[in-house]
């Protein structure tokens, strides 16, 4: 049996936890953008049917299918529809920003994908690295084959999580998954690595605190400095389809964001 490596010629970042509602969206589409004003050639890989960081990015939300016509998506690319240079689009607001959108359709292939683990992980090797400098890949919630699939196609995962007390298990689970696309999919390779823990939603109360002890008392040197405040501007911004560099860029959540991004070294 021959062992499976991921050549990367570009970094690239999952962010993931295998439930919702843990800022993953947010923080792509904030990175992104981020990324893009200092110059850095970035694309985004919306790899949830749920298609929020498309919406987001674009201010519109991706067509679906529709009378024998297969718009250049996410799904059209993993099905085998279109070759990967025709779906992935400009984000026209933003210099340097390009994304292969998604739709409600990505729910379809991920049915088509339960053999083929490393669809995505073949297709993102054709591209060169002087195309793009870095690629960040949003997740739905759930470990099905687009999850496994992102996670396979990465060199490194940010693990997302809130303030509380069941977090703990759910970064476990995360440790495991990543272990087991490492070991089993990718035939013992070396990557994807867990990059880090990034808190989100973070408050200055007791559960936050609790939280991070917790983290780093049963996840040593995995949490990240860079904590993500819960933040009405992010929120705002994210309802608006827009950045929170555009809606208040002296946010403590724009703050932030600049703070990650120099943390990760992207």
């Amino acid at each position: 049996m021959h062992r499976v490596f991921i050549n990367s010629i570009m970094k690239r970042l999952v962010f993931t936890n295998d439930k919702g509602g843990v800022g993953k969206t947010t923080t792509v589409a904030n990175l992104a953008v981020g990324l893009s004003e200092q110059g850095k050639k970035t694309l985004v890989i919306d790899m949830d049917p749920q298609a929020d960081v498309t919406f987001a990015l674009l201010g519109q939300r991706a067509p679906e299918a529709g009378s024998g016509y297969l718009p250049p998506t996410i799904h059209s690319l993993l099905i085998g529809h279109y070759p990967i240079e025709n779906v992935i689009i400009p984000a026209p607001r933003y210099p340097n920003l390009f994304l292969i959108p998604a739709n409600a359709d990505l729910a379809d292939a991920a049915l088509k994908l339960s053999n083929r683990p490393t669809r995505l992980r073949h297709l993102l090797d054709n591209l060169s690295e002087k195309d793009y400098d870095l690629i960040l890949i949003d997740t739905g919630k759930g470990l099905d084959p687009l999850a496994v699939n992102a996670l396979a196609a990465s060199d490194e995962v940010i693990i997302m999580v809130t303030p509380g007390k069941l977090e703990l298990d759910a970064i476990g689970r995360m440790q495991e998954h990543v272990r087991l696309v490492r070991e089993e999919v990718l035939l013992h390779a070396s990557h994807p690595k867990i990059r880090g823990i990034l808190i989100t939603q973070a408050d200055p109360y007791s559960i936050t605190r609790d939280t991070i002890l917790r983290i780093m008392e049963h996840f040593p040197g995995l949490l990240l400095s860079s904590i993500i405040p819960k933040n009405n501007d992010l929120q705002k911004a994210i309802g608006r389809a827009s950045s929170i560099f555009e809606i208040a860029p002296g946010s403590k959540g724009a703050l932030a964001y600049k703070t990650l991004i120099e943390e990760l070294n992207l």
